[in-house]
């Protein structure tokens, strides 16, 4: 990071811009992406309770919460086996948390410090929540006392989250192919650029006039205001998508999709622009 930085520090026309210099960025941001994660999954775990009324079991983490009813549990189990894949194990590094499936088809929101093979696994409908509370023994037979009791309100089941941390837009199996999409299509614009910018002249046509002249000259380094341009608009519709998901999931797909071809838009535009 301070080697970059340090290529980094003088004015953008006289950057050493080459591959190599484009993959050392991708490994920063990946590393400043990884450690993001991990803050958030070492706050989450920190933050985790979980607390049970008459009415509910409420599980609680960074300001959000995820709401069970206790009139709609079917069953509580001691562990669960999922159909995994990469995402479950990425989603398993310190804190279990997100969606996974059983082999009989039940979803499971894991929100657990355990592995799913030794967390209480709550079955309410179609859906359960894996949860490791401290004494397994004394939650369950509180949480059965609480039944017993009877329900004096009636709940809404579901997960609030905090302000930005949509749990169903990132879950949202559409979204994620959609936002996977248009990164790696971003960052091959940025590297196809990088890789071919020792070669351009200093001086670049930058646009042309009706007759094809060059209107205007402009610095090489003009050349990456397009994937900028496509990066922060892929940014504006994320955005959007997590605004509006939970009034149109469609349209916050719709949105996600758009940032795809606009990341396509703007490289036959840097074509046209290289070849001009």
């Amino acid at each position: 990071m301070f080697r970059l930085s340090t290529l980094l520090s003088g004015p953008f026309e006289q950057w050493p811009i080459d591959s190599w210099l484009f993959a050392q960025a991708v490994l920063a941001l990946g590393l400043l992406a990884l450690a993001g994660v991990m803050l958030y999954r070492t706050a989450a775990a920190l933050t985790l309770r979980y607390s049970i009324d008459r009415n509910g079991l409420y599980i609680q983490w960074l300001g959000s919460r995820a709401i069970i009813p206790l009139t709609l549990i079917d069953r509580i189990e001691q562990g669960a086996l999922a159909i995994g894949d990469w995402r479950a194990a990425l989603a398993s590094i310190g804190y279990f948390h997100g969606r996974v499936q059983t082999l009989d088809g039940v979803v499971i929101h894991r929100f657990t410090t355990r592995p799913l093979a030794e967390a209480l696994v709550i079955y309410a409908g179609n859906e359960a929540y894996a949860i490791s509370p401290t004494d397994q023994t004394g939650f369950v037979q509180e949480l059965e006392q609480r039944r017993r009791l009877g329900a004096i309100q009636q709940l809404t089941p579901g997960i609030e989250v905090a302000r930005f941390f949509v749990y169903d837009f990132w879950a949202d199996p559409v979204i994620r192919q959609l936002l996977l999409v248009t990164l790696v299509l971003n960052l091959l614009l940025f590297g196809a650029i990088a890789a071919i910018y020792p070669t351009l002249p200093l001086q670049i046509e930058w646009r042309g006039d009706q007759i094809g002249a060059a209107a205007e000259l402009a610095p090489r380094i003009r050349i990456f205001f397009l994937p900028v341009a496509a990066a922060l608009t892929a940014l504006f519709n994320l955005i959007g998508g997590l605004i509006v998901y939970r009034r149109s999931p469609l349209a916050a797909r719709l949105w996600q999709g758009f940032s795809l071809g606009v990341q396509l838009f703007f490289a036959i535009a840097t074509i046209a622009v290289l070849r001009a």
